[in-house]
């Protein structure tokens, strides 16, 4: 754990989808529990936040400027500075034991976001939004949506079904963004957590955050582990690469599900961390919608 160090002490109740803007070096990431929407500022240091209308879970940076927000029920357009929304769809009842959870843009810059389902009766769907803004069905079955992530040439789709601890790989059309011939990427089966947030490195290997695991795993293209980061709190639940040479990692955490004496051993549970790596990221993709 010599490289990993508590950025900041937010101590987020679920932090989440934790991405980092290139163009104004800003890190942002949602605390979903909380309907609270970060941003740290690289230059100077401060952090602060935003009051969000119900549990943002997931974002995307828009082309034109502005974010793409993933809400517990739909989805919309909002700028950091403008109070208003412009919603493009409702999917989903407030509160309802259905809710969005994981999204991501593909290369060609639609965005793509899946369910969580509270009950675990795998209700839960996953969605492409195209930059028409109409949103698409591509397949169901999901209890707990994560690791959305695309390789570098944008052929394959990562994609996990938490509860079930299992990570997929499919073959992705960049034309019709339309995933198929689902396989097995990666089993979580005898490891100490579950499969979280994902990011791809610029040589195409895929870094997942462990759920309850204290740990960051980097899989090959094959899904085998090549590297296990040890971490000093339990739920590691989303990462990103950021940094003016995109090789620093940043990763959010939670308290969600811990008790007082977790916390009290582990008192920077929910913090946001950093890692220096000896690898390089991507830029992440913006919606063109």
């Amino acid at each position: 754990m010599e490289n990993v160090e508590l950025l900041i002490d937010c101590q987020n109740i679920l932090g989440e989808g934790v991405l980092w803007n290139d163009q104004d070096n800003f890190l942002y990431w949602t605390d979903i529990e909380s309907k609270r929407f970060y941003r740290w500022n690289s230059e100077d240091g401060d952090t602060e936040y935003r009051e969000m209308p119900e549990k943002l879970c997931a974002f995307a940076f828009r082309k034109t400027g502005g974010f793409l927000m993933a809400f517990e029920t739909g989805l919309a357009f909002w700028d950091w500075d403008t109070p208003s929304f412009s919603w493009l769809t409702k999917l989903h009842e407030k509160g309802g034991p259905v809710r969005l959870n994981d999204g991501r843009c593909d290369r060609q810059g639609r965005f793509i976001v899946g369910d969580f389902d509270a009950e675990e009766k795998s209700r839960g769907k996953a969605y492409r939004i195209d930059k028409s803004g109409e949103s698409t069905e591509l397949f169901g079955d999901l209890d707990s949506a994560n690791s959305t992530c695309f390789s570098p040439d944008g052929k394959t789709m990562y994609y996990s079904c938490a509860v079930k601890g299992e990570i997929w790989a499919y073959d992705y059309d960049p034309e019709t963004g339309i995933p198929s011939g689902r396989r097995l990427f990666h089993s979580f089966d005898g490891q100490p957590g579950l499969p979280d947030g994902s990011t791809i490195d610029e040589e195409g290997f895929l870094w997942n955050a462990q759920w309850g695991g204290s740990r960051i795993v980097r899989f090959n293209p094959a899904g085998e582990i090549d590297k296990v980061v040890e971490m000093p709190v339990k739920n590691i639940t989303c990462l990103c690469f950021g940094g003016k040479d995109l090789d620093t990692l940043f990763v959010t955490t939670a308290r969600m599900t811990l008790t007082d004496e977790d916390i009290k051993v582990n008192p920077q549970s929910g913090g946001i961390f950093l890692l220096k790596t000896d690898c390089k990221g991507l830029q992440e993709s913006r919606f063109r919608g």
